[in-house]
């Protein structure tokens, strides 16, 4: 499936899409893992301060939204936590363009396309509800 094209008038589609979302998800988890390691690595370099500590509670934070969205997402759920999760990325890709992290922006965007893809399967997946029957009534 492609990231910019999903078809979510099919179940399968659908599920693909959300699927692809809580992948994006959890990428997301491993890249805030990997900066709360920094975190924690410059807070002991530099000695413990607070600000440190407030930016891993926040990173960790981070984490646990983007692995619980991303667990809802891949079971075709979880639509509320794709939000929350997308609320999260665009928080972090702002700082990022505040900071002119060219890279960090072009990730970002990336896991911000395919999560919103993600949660419009989420969508898609609620509405559709298609039964046995109904499939089966288009080759009669």
């Amino acid at each position: 499936m492609a990231l910019w094209n999903v078809d979510l008038t099919t179940e399968d589609g659908a599920l693909g899409a959300a699927q692809m979302g809580g992948f994006a998800c959890f990428v997301a988890a491993v890249l805030s893992l990997i900066g709360v390691a920094a975190l924690f690595i410059m807070g002991t370099v530099g000695g413990l301060s607070t600000l440190v500590l407030a930016g891993a509670a926040v990173a960790i934070a981070e984490v646990v939204v983007f692995a619980i969205a991303g667990l809802r997402l891949r079971a075709g759920k979880g639509e509320i936590w794709g939000y929350a999760a997308a609320i999260a990325l665009v928080i972090e890709l702002l700082a990022k363009i505040a900071s002119v992290s060219i890279i960090g922006i072009m990730i970002d965007i990336i896991l911000l396309i395919a999560l919103g893809n993600g949660i419009r399967g989420a969508r898609a997946l609620r509405r559709l509800e298609m039964k046995a029957d109904d499939v089966a009534a288009v080759f009669k």
